[in-house]
């Protein structure tokens, strides 16, 4: 178990948030501790791949003509997931 003392500051953006989001202080940070582990844990696993990586790139005018999406070959038809 942990105790925190938290500067006013901190505090005050706590309870602001926690009562617009209907929940208690301790449940958001709780949760806010959880996110920063499990980002710290992504960028652990990037950074090891990362290590590993060779250089090798495909551009992304050869994927989209390989699967369709490019008729033109040249990028022109990339769009926004809809």
């Amino acid at each position: 178990m942990i105790k925190l003392d938290l500067p006013e500051e901190l505090d005050q953006l706590l309870t602001h948030y926690a009562k617009d989001l209907g929940i208690s202080k301790e449940e958001l940070a709780l949760q806010a501790i959880k996110d920063r582990i499990e980002d710290l844990e992504d960028l652990a696993a990037a950074e090891a791949v990362l290590a590993k990586d060779e250089g090798k790139r495909i551009p992304l005018t050869d994927i989209m003509a390989e699967f369709g999406d490019d008729p033109g070959g040249d990028g022109s038809s990339l769009h926004a997931a809809e």
